[in-house]
């Protein structure tokens, strides 16, 4: 038996902490009720006609996806919802074969420079600019080069749209929205998920953020505040600061009764594996520059993005007897000037204090 967790938020969320640190509950016992949750929120989506599993490519980076901010001016006379409109119109436009996560929210610069970084590599609508030092930002994920054409081309006539930047890669612009925004919901195909209070009954489904999740043809579906905040929420990506080690920690937990602080742990590539990847994954390493490389090149590539970022898609299989989890590694080699991302798979073997690299792809 194996179960994996897409992603989980401790970044946004102090609910496990204050868990572990109210009742002292030692690692294995936390292991279980993260456990337990996973289950518990799986078992309710299936309930509701969705499958956990197929929800991956909205919760997780994609390599060869794009991700995006659209940006707009807000109506500050206005007195009616301006979220309300903008979400309208991009519930009309998504593919229904397909599958996201959007955030939103007001952003400001704060001083970090980020609005001028925006602005270099907007792709706007006309003439259009900021018009304050605060704009209304949605955040939406796992779009492909059409989608990402079609949602630009089908807000264009919307007047407060101003246009859109490209955040597959990181940014000051990435990381000041990351602090900013707040999940709004998930659209799913055909369906949309958002969350209700954690006393509302569990098989109810309410828009509670009031975006019209059940128009245009889609069935809204919902799930306890608590569930969607620690599962089914994706975190854009940036570096990890002081403070918030927490989130690493909790993720390695859902999959082992030992959370090792991952920089503490070896990165083991056995030579044939980079042999391997050198002939049969030529395309990824090369995207990262380490085609013609040695293998400690990669060992430290894997080593500074474990240091400084997320993990993902975590895996018990108890059947093998093995824990794994993957990174999204990304690089921009001089000799092609491009971006390019990478998936790695990587084994935890927190008893031997070790990383075993399973995947570059």
């Amino acid at each position: 038996m194996s179960i994996t967790v897409h992603t989980l938020d401790a970044r946004n969320n102090v609910m496990l902490e204050v868990m572990r640190d109210h009742f002292k509950l030692s690692p294995d016992m936390m292991h279980r009720e993260i456990q337990e949750v996973a289950r518990a929120t799986s078992a309710l989506l299936r309930k509701k006609g969705i499958d956990y599993g197929a929800l991956r490519s909205a919760l997780v980076p994609q390599q060869d996806r794009h991700e995006m901010a659209l940006l707009f001016n807000i109506d500050f006379k206005s007195s009616g919802s301006y979220s309300y409109p903008v979400h309208q119109r991009l519930l009309r436009l998504f593919n229904r074969q397909s599958s996201h996560s959007l955030l939103h929210g007001d952003v400001t610069d704060k001083g970090w420079g980020a609005f001028e970084e925006a602005a270099r590599n907007l792709v706007r609508v006309g003439e259009r600019r900021f018009k304050s030092p605060m704009l209304y930002a949605v955040y939406v994920n796992n779009l492909t080069d059409q989608m990402l054409a079609d949602i630009h081309r089908g807000m264009e006539d919307y007047p407060l749209y101003i246009g859109y930047v490209d955040t597959t890669y990181g940014s000051m612009f990435k990381a000041l929205l990351s602090t900013q925004l707040i999940h709004a919901y998930v659209q799913y195909r055909d369906m949309t998920i958002g969350q209700h209070e954690d006393d509302r009954h569990e098989d109810e489904n309410v828009d509670l953020v009031g975006l019209g999740l059940d128009e245009h043809g889609y069935k809204m579906r919902s799930v306890p505040g608590t569930n969607f905040m620690l599962l089914l929420s994706y975190k854009i990506e940036r570096p990890v600061v002081e403070g918030y080690e927490a989130d690493t920690e909790f993720s390695l937990n859902a999959i082992s009764p030992i959370a090792l602080p991952l920089e503490s742990c070896e990165i083991e590539i056995d030579p044939r594996k980079f042999e391997y990847l050198s002939s049969k994954k030529a395309k990824s390493l090369e995207g990262l520059g380490l085609l013609d490389g040695h293998v400690d090149q990669l060992k430290l590539m894997i080593q500074e993005r474990i240091s400084g970022n997320y993990i993902y898609s975590m895996t018990q299989d108890d059947t093998h007897g093995v824990s794994r989890f993957n990174i999204m590694i990304e690089a921009r080699p001089a000799d092609t000037g491009r971006w390019f991302r990478a998936l790695v798979g990587l084994e935890y073997k927190p008893e031997e204090k070790r990383l075993r690299l399973i995947t570059v792809m």
